[in-house]
């Protein structure tokens, strides 16, 4: 039964990264096509965020020196995500292989083509490695998906947090996410295919100097 929950949960969760970090996208060739995301770092790094909310905490902090978000507004957000012990509630570990967290997600993706809710493009290069991979989302799962995203109560938390994520860190590339990730000492220093361990009394820490207030 564990088994089923997770597979579950890892299909509804790498759709919504697809659907809410994905731009719009229109061919007159293929009008079944309505949005496109690049790249599958840019998912696995947004997964790694989902999936570690103490992470995103340290994210929206080190925002901070750049003053280009509202200081209190990042400050409830992470008020929040400790108040709802999500760093332990919400944590899905990843491992971390040659390029950071990764999970592969092959499976996923052919499930969400089966069912036509997103359609996958890729190339091969000289050494016939896949490349360029893009994530289509389809008409009928944009259709489908407007439809129950407000009603379905149990999708609300990771509607919540993909609409944080992209409000704070959706102009970045997966380059750049991975880069970020990387700065942290504690997800750098993990060996290949241990798995990253949390920040919480980091973030804990900065939080005090930051604002003065205990998490």
């Amino acid at each position: 039964m564990e088994d089923i929950i997770r597979l579950y949960k890892d299909r509804i969760r790498i759709f919504l990264i697809i659907y809410f970090f994905s731009e719009e996208f229109h061919d007159s060739t293929n009008l079944n096509l309505v949005r496109v995301l690049y790249t599958e770092t840019r998912i696995q790094k947004i997964d790694f965020l989902l999936r570690n909310p103490d992470y995103f905490a340290l994210e929206l902090l080190n925002l901070l020196p750049t003053k280009k978000h509202d200081r209190n507004q990042i400050k409830n957000v992470i008020i929040d995500i400790f108040k709802n012990r999500e760093p332990e509630i919400r944590r899905l570990e990843m491992e971390k292989f040659f390029f950071g967290a990764y999970e592969d997600i092959d499976d996923v993706i052919a499930f969400l083509e089966s069912y036509g809710f997103i359609v996958f493009k890729s190339k091969r290069n000289i050494e016939l490695n896949v490349i360029d991979k893009q994530y289509y989302v389809t008409k009928y799962a944009k259709e489908k998906t407007d439809k129950v995203l407000s009603e379905m109560d149990s999708l609300k938390w990771y509607i919540d947090r993909c609409e944080q994520i992209k409000q704070y860190l959706g102009d970045y590339t997966g380059t750049q996410l991975k880069n970020m990730q990387y700065e942290e000492e504690t997800y750098r220093n993990t060996s290949y295919k241990e798995f990253i361990a949390n920040v919480q009394e980091k973030v804990k820490t900065i939080f005090k100097r930051e604002f003065g207030e205990n998490l």
